[in-house]
């Protein structure tokens, strides 16, 4: 078998066409899958493709001897449609991406530790909330995403991408025979995009191509002569081959044969001159063969993530560029008789359909040829190691220091950052609490005490947990352990905001703590917010209309984050994010007071509700102590220890806060006559003390079994 490994190049400027044409096609419609769609469009122009320099392959050759195996130059295929050419150092954590034109962009690679396989770039393209330009290897192969220029742009834009990479490429032609299944998707001037499936094969020692242009997806052998395009195929320059239609001699396609896990894999990018388009095709060898595979990769809206696929479901589960972590399941479904056995319709039955093929290293999905899914491709390496803890990445802190930050973990390595919003990092590990399952200890050199009350704990997208945050306020900075909430399911869709909602919360400033007690209302589908700015704590619809406060809502500075400006007094304003914890809406902020930038402040509203069940909690307080609570209809104990050693048990009564206060919310009264006030939902509790000297600032957080 002889193949070429690509290791430098030139040439990356003219390797334009493939393969185009018109007409409909025929074909009844009966058992094969409908939505493909045509390689539309007149004849291509293409140009030649440069040959590869002999001096600079041999020169990578050399500077790569003794290196990290997977460091060199691939070849890339990119879904903005260009052809490019990447460059790796594993050893020095940088890279190269140098585009069609010969404009390079460099900077530095690393792996991110919650997503082992998975290195990000560095790039100054990258102005989104997220990350998402990534990437995986295999053997001779890079998948992943990159912040590519927007096709046809101008001023340049640039948006991470996906793209897949190989060096080792077929230059043998009768190593070219087989059945592929081509997955396509254009771009065009003005921002339209396309996509198109079909069935394809290579023949006579990779003399002839023939290609079944049909608005139905058949198999190369049932497609209706009038949708069958024939191609003459020869070697072209630098491991490209060169398809002629014997039938009309100005209809030329280009394309490379890579290698990729052991199998041939058909690579096709450029530009379509007449009309205007930049394509990019991949196409995988038919089969019947159809695993549980789950492949990790990138999404032409900007994700990245996993995808797990089988016979019945594929699951993707990403983050987006905005930030924001989701994953949708959709049925896959069966095959049919006359199309090929190796594409599998996506959420057939839904008005979001996607086809979606695979083989043993690659897994590929394509929207379907209608107006709200055409044009997307996902692209993803199969990662064939054990499933990593679904509980891994990255979670939006609200700190009850007042700031807002990022918790990253990976529960399988047992490491943990936390990112503060002026970019300072703390790290390490943290272990299992052997005598609290579901409790993970934080190990931080900022822990200073007798004993570390640093710990976390985990539900569905949630932590809920202690660290060892900044001091608020003071100056040079101290560090307390205190409680945290963080989400990766925070709202972005303004309607779902309303609710009712039970707000405590705390005022801090570097020598006070005030605490906060009301009721709040999010309505009229998230644009207004109604708050009780009483000395009593009165429910929304008993408020006194002359304490009744109203608040316009509007998005925030991210997507899940949303501004609130008191209608009648401007300077009172913030923002404010709603968490789903436990299938309810949790109300979370964090943040300097804009009118009194020496008061930070934390709010936590619980939904109104009548239901008041007996539970437990673990979690932290603002003491830095750190144990279990028990509440029933009446009754509070708590089990602690604090972080000077001392232990013990704290038990209160719980009262009702009378006809006209909150249904979800309990006065907490303590044998020294001290007060506080609690709320719950189904997966936390919160209680705050009152506004007296000897309670105000005191808080707690913690989460339900």
């Amino acid at each position: 078998m002889r193949m070429t490994r690509y290791l430098a190049g030139c040439g990356l400027a003219a390797l334009l066409a493939a393969c185009g044409g018109g007409g409909s096609g025929g074909g009844a419609t009966g058992s094969g899958l409908p939505l493909a769609g045509l390689d539309g469009g007149a004849p291509q122009a293409q140009a030649s493709a440069a040959p590869e320099s002999a001096q600079v392959a041999k020169a990578a050759k050399a500077a790569l001897a003794g290196a990290d195996a997977r460091s060199g130059t691939y070849r890339v295929y990119a879904s903005n449609g260009t052809q490019q050419q990447l460059a790796l150092d594993f050893d020095a954590g940088s890279y190269t991406m140098t585009d069609n034109l010969g404009a390079a962009e460099s900077g530095t690679s690393a792996e991110d530790f919650t997503e082992p396989g998975t290195y990000v770039f560095a790039s100054s393209r990258i102005t989104t909330a997220a990350n998402t330009a990534r990437f995986r290897v295999a053997a001779d192969v890079v998948v992943g995403a990159f912040p590519f220029q927007a096709a046809y742009s101008s001023p340049a834009a640039y948006a991470a991408q996906p793209f897949v990479a190989a060096r080792e490429f077929v230059s043998t032609a009768a190593l070219l025979d087989g059945t592929y299944n081509r997955f396509s998707v254009t771009r065009s001037p003005g921002g339209a995009q396309d996509s198109t499936l079909l069935a394809m094969r290579l023949s006579g020692s990779g003399t002839v191509l023939e290609i079944c242009n049909d608005a139905i997806i058949y198999k190369i052998d049932l497609c209706p002569a009038a949708s069958k395009r024939t191609y003459s195929v020869a070697a072209g320059a630098d491991d490209t081959w060169v398809g002629t239609n014997v039938a009309n001699s100005s209809d030329v396609a280009n394309f490379r044969m890579a290698r990729i896990g052991g199998q041939n894999v058909y690579l096709a990018g450029g530009v379509n001159l007449a009309p205007a388009v930049q394509f990019m095709r991949i196409g995988l060898p038919e089969s019947s063969s159809w695993p549980t595979t789950r492949g990790v990769g990138a999404s032409t809206t900007g994700s990245w993530g996993s995808n797990l696929i089988d016979t019945a479901n594929s699951v993707r589960t990403s983050t987006g560029a905005d930030g924001t972590y989701g994953s949708l399941t959709l049925p896959v479904g069966g095959t049919f008789a006359q199309q090929p056995e190796g594409i599998r319709l996506v959420n057939g039955s839904g008005t979001s359909k996607y086809f979606a093929m695979q083989n043993g290293l690659l897994s590929v999905l394509v929207g379907a040829r209608n107006p709200n899914t055409q044009g997307y491709l996902q692209l993803n390496l199969i990662d064939t190691g054990a499933a990593p803890d679904a509980r891994n990445g990255s979670y939006k802190v609200y700190a009850t220091n007042g700031t807002r930050q990022t918790l990253a973990l990976n529960l399988d390595s047992k490491r943990y950052e936390m990112t503060d919003e002026s970019g300072t990092l703390a790290s390490g590990s943290f272990a299992e609490d052997t005598a609290e399952p579901g409790s993970f200890v934080f190990d931080s050199s900022r822990i200073t005490s007798p004993v570390n009350t640093a710990r976390f704990r985990l539900a569905a997208d949630t932590v809920v947990g202690s660290f060892p945050f900044a001091v608020a306020q003071v100056t040079p900075a101290s560090y307390g352990v205190r409680p945290f909430v963080a989400s990766r399911a925070l709202v972005k869709t303004q309607a779902a905001l309303d609710g009712v909602y039970n707000r405590l919360g705390i005022n801090l400033t570097a020598t006070t703590g005030d605490s906060s007690i009301t009721q709040i209302q999010v309505a009229n589908g998230g644009t207004t917010l109604y708050l009780c700015n009483n000395a009593a704590i009165y429910r929304i619809d008993t408020c006194p209309s002359a304490t009744l406060l109203t608040y316009t809502v509007s998005p925030g500075a991210t997507v899940d984050t949303w501004n609130i400006v008191n209608v009648a007094n401007p300077s009172d304003h913030g923002s404010f994010a709603i968490a789903r914890v436990g299938n309810e809406n949790v109300y979370l902020s964090a943040g300097i007071v804009p009118a009194t930038p020496t008061t930070s402040v934390f709010r936590i509203g619980l939904p109104e509700r009548a239901a008041w069940p007996t539970v437990t909690a673990r979690g932290g307080a603002a003491n830095g102590g750190w144990g279990s609570t028990a509440v029933d209809a009446s009754s509070y104990a708590r089990t602690r220890v604090l972080p000077d050693g001392t232990a013990g048990t704290l038990n209160a009564t719980l009262g009702s806060m009378g006809i006209v206060g909150p249904i979800n919310m309990r006065a907490v009264g303590f044998p020294n006559s001290t007060f506080h006030f609690s709320s719950q939902s189904s997966k936390l509790f919160a209680m705050v003390g009152a506004r007296s000297p000897a309670t105000a600032g005191a808080l707690e957080i913690g989460l339900v079994d």
